[in-house]
């Protein structure tokens, strides 16, 4: 027994079975393993398998080492990423990762940030096992039994341990009329749709402006299909969820019956795109172009005004809209403006306070404050420099997950912090505020299209969400990834964990859950959201 603890053999072949058995997110559960041990990974784990008893075999010692070595470590990001946020990694994945390693890399650190204990710990006893200074080999020192111990006692902790996140919001005090429902837009009206990034309705509650009272978003629910940005930006412009595929997939059809187009056609909207991430990532550049008739993304405004916050590879400082508008010319035709915010996103650049140490909640928090000032900013602007009405419409493309339920970051939770996004019409020169009690993305473009109408050539819609006999039925999917389906049936939520075979139902605000117990009513449900695909 003695010599199996000193022997490397042995070590490495329980340092790989315990990644192999217990290196995975959530409850020690068979359902929970054979998910995240799909095909992709075993193909992994074989061959990493084949290299271990090449090592052991003693073949070439240079070349097995260093092939070990260069196999081991993305093999731990492999699993870590599923760990961190929670779904298999696929051929799907890895083709999407190789496919947009340009934009990819700039998320490693943070990625990295999400990272406990008990994922760098395999790091650190393949550190151990290399030994690449002779520390342990010259002093006859092996304490890497010692170490797999702490590595196991570490996961099964793991598996007990559920992370919480603090409230950090406190309403407003700012009183304000709300209205939840609206009959009619002028068509002359100009319209700015701003779209904040990875921001919850929950995220938004509290957060102070001079001019809206957000806490008022608290008692209404504003659900997306899925929690992607170039997905849900897709939706807002078009009405189709397409979540069946992982990238936007358009035709002249879908670009001509595009919000912006039939802006245009039928009312003689000028429209602009103003976003401050690049739109040259997942076929975003082939469809907006398309249908707005000027784009201008992070790559064309760095020119115009530079970006003296390069370390922010994502974005830029969300200010230059505040620049960009004072360049427009309010003429004869009315605007439809789309502003995406980037500060928001990971790792969430503000830029009053630049130390990324800070909790990242913190710095999402105060970058979203400085988006709320810079809205406030552009309401003012707006007050005084356009004779029409304004009507200024504040969203989100997703939420965001900082440990709810294990989830971190976007494109995998189907929770209300990933998919409950703010949404808010404010019309500036007359202050009122609109907030639906109930709506989805998908119906947007016809609930925008309808107010244009005058009441009275309306065709009855029940997908215009401020009309009074809404109801919404949505199909929710996870980005990339089957972890989770989800289905929303007016006031009623289903979410599918795939990874545990566990059918939820809950209310709209995720209270009253409750598992589904009854089989045939379960299979009803998880047929609905696997077969039902929206347009």
């Amino acid at each position: 027994m003695k010599h199996i603890l000193k022997s490397q053999k042995y070590q490495w072949i329980l340092f790989y079975l315990i990644l192999f058995s217990f290196h995975f997110p959530g409850e020690l559960i068979w359902s929970g393993w054979t998910y995240y041990h799909g095909v992709f990974l075993h193909i992994l784990f074989l061959i990493g398998v084949i290299l271990i008893v090449l090592k052991l075999l003693q073949f070439n010692f240079f070349v097995k080492n260093f092939t070990l070595l260069v196999f081991m470590v993305p093999l731990l990001l492999v699993l870590n990423y599923q760990w961190v946020y929670q779904t298999q990694f696929n051929f799907s994945l890895f083709g999407y990762a190789v496919q947009n390693f340009g934009f990819l890399w700039k998320e490693f650190f943070p990625f990295l940030h999400e990272w406990s204990m008990v994922h760098y710990f395999p790091f650190l006893i393949l550190i151990l096992f290399f030994d690449p200074f002779l520390v342990f080999t010259r002093y006859r020192v092996n304490p890497t039994f010692l170490l797999l111990v702490v590595y196991l006692l570490l996961l099964f902790h793991s598996k007990l341990y559920v992370q919480t996140l603090p409230t950090i919001h406190q309403k407003q005090n700012l009183k304000q009329k709300v209205n939840q429902f609206i009959n009619h837009i002028p068509n002359d009206t100009h319209i700015v749709m701003i779209v904040l990034e990875g921001v919850s309705r929950k995220h938004l509650i509290g957060v102070s402006s001079k001019f809206i009272n957000f806490s008022s978003l608290e008692n209404s629910h504003f659900l997306i299909p899925m929690p992607h940005t170039s997905k849900s930006l897709f939706t807002w412009m078009t009405g189709e969820s397409q979540i069946h595929s992982s990238r936007i997939q358009s035709t002249k059809q879908i670009e001509g019956d595009s919000l912006p187009s039939l802006l245009k056609q039928k009312y003689l909207y000028e429209t602009k795109m103003i976003y401050t991430q690049s739109i040259y990532f997942e076929g975003m550049n082939l469809f907006f172009p398309n249908v707005f008739q000027q784009v201008q993304d992070k790559t064309v405004l760095e020119k115009k005004f530079g970006n003296p916050n390069s370390n922010f590879s994502w974005g830029m400082d969300d200010r230059v809209v505040l620049s960009e508008f004072k360049h427009l010319n309010f003429g004869s035709h009315p605007f439809f403006i789309l502003v995406g915010l980037s500060q928001t996103h990971s790792p969430y650049f503000t830029y009053s306070n630049q130390d990324v140490s800070l909790p990242k909640v913190l710095r999402h928090t105060k970058a979203l404050e400085e988006n709320i000032n810079l809205i406030d900013e552009l309401i003012s602007y707006l007050k005084s420099n356009s004779k029409r009405e304004t009507f200024l419409i504040i969203t989100a493309d997703h939420g965001e997950s900082f440990g709810e339920g294990g989830a971190h970051a976007h494109n995998y939770s189907l929770y209300n912090q990933e998919i409950d996004v703010p949404f808010l019409m404010y019309a500036i020169q007359s202050n009122e505020l609109y907030i639906p009690k109930l709506g989805s993305s998908i119906h947007f473009k016809q609930t925008l299209l309808d107010l244009l109408q005058q009441e009275t050539n309306r065709t009855k819609n029940s997908q215009n969400f401020f009309s009074s006999n809404y109801k919404l039925d949505l199909v929710l999917k996870t980005w990339n990834s089957e972890i989770q389906r989800g289905l929303v049936l007016d006031e009623k939520k289903y979410i599918f964990h795939n990874d545990k075979d566990i059918l939820y139902e809950m209310d709209l605000d995720e209270k009253n859950q409750k598992m589904i117990l009854d089989q045939k009513l379960k299979d009803k449900l998880i047929k609905k959201m696997y077969e039902f695909i929206q347009n």
